[in-house]
């Protein structure tokens, strides 16, 4: 099947059936109409204990015009097709795959073929892609076969009654204004109608406003729970550092080392405070300094006689001592960020607050100018229609309740599944997140990791960290980066996921196009990792002077890796047919990669 690109994600039903569709006229006009009955495609796979060879017209999107399904290892066939029609062997066809593939259905396959085992041209990264992400996570790390497709219809169904708020709103809005109409009719009160244009217009702007706010607000609190995430890491190994040097201190304490090692001289020379007093005038320090330089114990009075430390435990000492300078200043730093992103969202929320509390205003004025309407309705004149519209309004005052209701019910329990999720995830996270990590480090260079954020309103999410610097945006990296880090998510999603018996493989298409040169060979390195190690992967590269090919072919060399010239069979343009001989030179270079 082939995505439509101008199509949105909403759920994996849904994306089934518009791709199915769009893949029917995909090709038409890329083959000629007199050759679109004889068009098809076969292909042949494995999985698990079968071997199936599927034929498919490629305008035929809901048809099979072969299908066989054998056994791998007796060459036995499962089921006899010759008698089915076309449509009856597609069908047979799902029915057996989603049995073999213990996905939940053939509409979930789809799902993940397109936005797990493939990277293709169209460059839909999962970690900025949060609906996409979703359903990933649940089918990835879900307890239950079917949790995807549980949050997948929940996901559809809250969507649902929030637009029935949305459209009950719309409809009461519209009743309120036509009240009015007839109220200013009833009164005679002129400019009636513009001051209630005006007010409807003011509320479109405060709703804005508060929408962006909330938006904002929300970005920032999760700015400061990842700093503050930090301050604890950081804090833990201050902490962690402060007991090692102790420990050491007191152990390397029968060398009776000098009053100037002592680990209280240390700290009061380094914070310029007494550390017994918290005295931190100049002459305090001069003195601590000047006793510590003696043979007089400045607390009893007893004569000091020091046994020099070995050169390692001094080194040790100064090692440890180092480290704690440096993550004394890494806390400082955290600590400033956080000051400063409190006071920012100290602003934020100062703003959102007075946003709603007009909000909150121009809502009460509105209901009282709907309780004036009602007191008039039995003076005669336009009455009637007051009464109808009164009634109306109420109606649909209690539809919106009702949906709104409905839509609190499916988010408990969507947020049942999250839970269930995060309980799950953390069962093999350490084993997950080194296999995101080992891959996406070969590329990258740096260390990295990924944390699942389960507690995300839009719902859980995988947010990945470099140099443990957590990048919730992707502009907060380069184009390459985001593509590759994301392919190797997909890889080590794909490894979760794949059965021993039966390792998945990936689709890439051109992904050369995006990457700086100095992370060629780096992202040749990371896939031939991902092939190394038993997955396939079926790739599609331009022949260009990218170090792409080269390391792969250098790195898997023949036995792992299979040059496929879609030169030979692909129709060429004049000027590539005039500069064949570069692509026999690109060829050549490769193949002795191969070799090598």
């Amino acid at each position: 099947m082939v995505s439509d690109p101008a199509r949105t994600f909403k759920s994996m039903d849904e994306y089934y059936n518009y791709t199915r569709t769009f893949s029917g006229n995909y090709f038409r006009g890329r083959i000629l109409g007199s050759d679109e009955g004889e068009a098809e495609i076969t292909l042949v796979f494995n999985l698990g204990d079968y071997r199936y060879e599927i034929c498919r017209g490629m305008f035929e999107p809901d048809e099979l015009r072969r299908l066989t399904i054998k056994e791998y290892h007796r060459d036995l066939a499962v089921l006899e097709t010759d008698g089915l029609s076309r449509s009856e062997r597609n069908r047979a066809y799902i029915e057996y795959f989603v049995r073999h593939s213990n996905v939940s259905t053939f509409e979930e396959f789809a799902f993940l073929q397109h936005f797990v085992f493939s990277f293709d041209e169209q460059r839909k990264t999962l970690f900025w892609n949060q609906a996409i992400m979703e359903r990933v996570l649940y089918r990835t790390f879900g307890i239950e076969p079917d949790m995807a497709k549980q949050a997948d219809l929940l996901r559809r169904e809250i969507e649902k009654r929030a637009s029935d708020v949305r459209n009950r709103q719309w409809e009461a809005t519209r009743l309120r204004r036509r009240i009015n109409e007839i109220q200013s009719k009833v009164q005679s009160v002129p400019g009636a109608q513009e001051t209630y244009d005006s007010l409807i217009t003011t509320h479109e702007l405060l709703s804005e406003q508060f929408d962006e706010e909330t938006k904002l607000l929300n970005e920032i609190e999760a700015s400061v729970k990842d700093a503050n995430l930090k301050l604890a890491e950081h804090s833990m190994k201050e902490t962690a550092l402060r007991d090692e040097y102790a420990l050491f201190f007191e152990r390397s304490f029968n060398h009776r080392p000098s009053i100037a090692e002592h680990p209280l001289i240390i700290q009061t020379i380094h914070d310029k405070a007494c550390g017994l007093c918290g005295n931190q005038e100049a002459y305090a320090i001069d003195t601590v300094l000047r006793k510590s330089k003696e043979k007089i114990c400045p607390i009893c009075d007893s004569e000091v006689n020091p046994e020099p430390q070995t050169a390692e435990d001094i080194k040790r000492l100064e090692d440890i001592d180092r480290s704690l300078s440096q993550i004394k200043q890494a806390i400082r730093d955290v600590l400033h960020l956080i000051k400063g992103l409190n006071e920012e969202e100290s602003k934020l929320r100062q703003k959102w607050v007075s946003t709603k509390t007009q909000l909150d205003e121009f809502n009460q004025k509105n209901n009282t100018t709907l309780d004036a309407l009602r007191r008039v309705l039995n003076e005669g004149g336009l009455s009637t229609s007051l009464t109808i519209y009164a009634e109306q309004l109420a109606s649909l005052e209690k539809e919106k309740n009702d949906a709104y209701s409905q839509r609190e019910v499916l988010r408990n329990q969507l947020q049942t599944i999250q839970k269930s999720l995060e309980k799950s995830y953390v069962d093999v996270e350490k084993d997950f997140v080194k296999k995101f990590a080992d891959l996406a480090h070969q590329f990258l260079g740096m260390p990295l990791t990924v944390q699942l954020d389960a507690n995300n309103s839009d719902g859980p999410k995988l947010i990945v960290s470099v140099r443990g610097s957590t990048r919730r945006e992707q502009q907060q990296l380069s184009e390459s980066q985001r593509f590759f880090l994301d392919i190797a998510l997909r890889m080590a999603l794909t490894q979760h996921m794949s059965d021993p018996s039966s390792l998945g493989g990936m689709f890439i298409d051109t992904p050369e196009g995006s990457l700086d040169i100095a992370y060629e060979k780096r992202a040749g390195d990371m896939l031939a990792m991902f092939a190394k190690s038993g997955h396939q992967i079926f790739m599609t590269a331009n022949l260009n002077s990218s170090q792409l090919l080269l390391a792969l072919a250098r790195s898997c060399g023949r036995q792992n890796m299979q040059l496929c010239r879609m030169t030979d069979w692909a129709e060429l343009t004049t000027v590539q047919q005039e500069e064949e001989s570069l692509f026999n030179e690109a060829y050549a270079v490769i193949e002795q990669a191969m070799d090598a």
